[in-house]
C-alpha cells in the first residue's frame, strides 16, 4: 500500500465517528463564550477541513470563511454547507500563506491542524498569518495536542472495526523534531490503503512565544471545551489570544498558564 495525505479522497477524517454534532455543537458553545464580537461578526476557520465548525457557526449567523489545503476537504465542506441551508464561503489555501484585503473579528485553528506537516514543511509561519489578518482586539482560538502529553501516552496501535472492514492505526513519535507520524491502513473486501498524517507538537512556552512575537496578548488556556484549567495530563490545549498593538512581554509572562476557575487551580507548565 502506499501512504496517501490523510486529507484526500476517502480520508478516514470524512467520517470519523467521535467527530459527531454534539461535540462540534460543545465546541462552537466555548467559542462563542470565549469571544466578544457581533451576532454577524466575520470569523475565519483556518484548516475547516469537511466545514464541520464552519458550517455551525453559519448557522448561528457569523459570516465565515473557512480555508483548507485540500482540494477534497473543501468539496466536502462545500457539499455539507449546502445540505445543512447554510453558505459558509469556503477557499483552498494554506493558513501560513492566506491573504485577505477584508480583516477578520476572530479565527480558529483546531483538531491538529496547526503543526501539520506538508511537502516536509511545517505551518509554524501560520500564527503570525492570523496575526496580521486579525482585526486588533480580534480573537484567536487554537487548540492542539500537548507535547507532555504526547511523550508519555501516545499509543502505538488500534484498530477500529471488525471482520473484514476495519483501520489500524500505527503512531510514532520522534522527540529530536517533536513530530508525531500516525498511519492509517484502511482493510475492506473491496479495497487497502494508507492515508499519512504528520504533525509537530508544541508545548505551551513555545506556543505563548510565537503568539506573542505576533502581538497576540498572554492567552488564556484550557485543558478543554469546559473551561477546565490546564494541566500537563491533558492531551489538547485551547488556547484563547486576542491580537493587541505594541504589546511587550517578559520572560515570566510567557511562561504562566493565567487561568484559574473557582474550584480549580492552575498548574504552571
Amino acid at each position: 500500500m502506499t501512504d496517501t495525505n490523510f486529507f484526500q479522497e476517502g480520508s478516514p477524517y470524512l467520517n470519523h465517528p467521535l467527530l459527531t454534532d454534539k461535540r462540534t455543537a460543545k465546541e462552537i458553545d466555548f467559542i462563542l463564550s470565549q469571544i466578544d464580537i457581533p451576532p454577524s461578526g466575520r470569523i475565519l476557520d483556518v484548516g475547516c477541513g469537511p466545514g464541520r465548525h464552519s458550517i455551525e457557526l453559519a448557522r448561528r449567523g457569523y459570516r465565515v470563511v473557512g480555508i483548507d489545503p485540500s482540494e477534497t476537504m473543501i468539496e466536502a465542506a462545500r457539499s455539507r454547507a449546502e445540505v445543512a441551508g447554510v453558505s459558509p464561503e469556503f477557499r483552498q489555501a494554506y493558513g501560513e500563506s492566506f491573504v485577505s484585503q477584508e480583516k477578520f473579528d476572530a479565527a480558529i485553528c483546531l483538531f491538529t491542524t496547526f503543526g501539520q506537516i506538508n511537502d516536509d514543511k511545517d505551518n509554524s509561519q501560520l500564527i503570525q498569518r492570523v496575526g496580521n489578518i486579525l482585526h486588533l482586539g480580534g480573537y484567536f482560538i487554537l487548540e492542539v495536542p500537548q507535547r507532555e502529553w504526547i511523550e508519555g501516552n501516545l499509543k502505538a496501535h488500534e484498530r477500529f472495526g471488525g471482520g473484514s472492514t476495519y483501520t489500524e492505526v500505527t503512531r510514532s513519535y520522534a522527540p529530536d523534531k517533536s513530530i508525531v507520524t500516525e498511519i492509517f491502513d484502511i482493510h475492506s473486501p473491496k479495497r487497502a490503503k494508507s492515508y499519512l498524517l504528520q504533525y509537530r507538537v508544541y508545548n505551551l512556552g513555545e506556543i505563548q512565544k510565537m503568539l506573542s512575537e505576533s502581538d497576540f496578548s498572554v492567552p488564556i488556556t484550557y485543558g478543554d471545551y469546559s473551561e477546565k484549567a490546564l494541566h500537563t495530563d491533558d492531551p489538547f490545549m485551547v488556547v484563547v489570544a486576542q491580537k493587541q498593538a505594541g504589546m511587550i512581554y517578559t520572560s515570566s509572562s510567557l511562561t504562566q498558564n493565567i487561568h484559574t476557575s473557582p474550584d480549580q487551580s492552575s498548574k504552571t507548565l
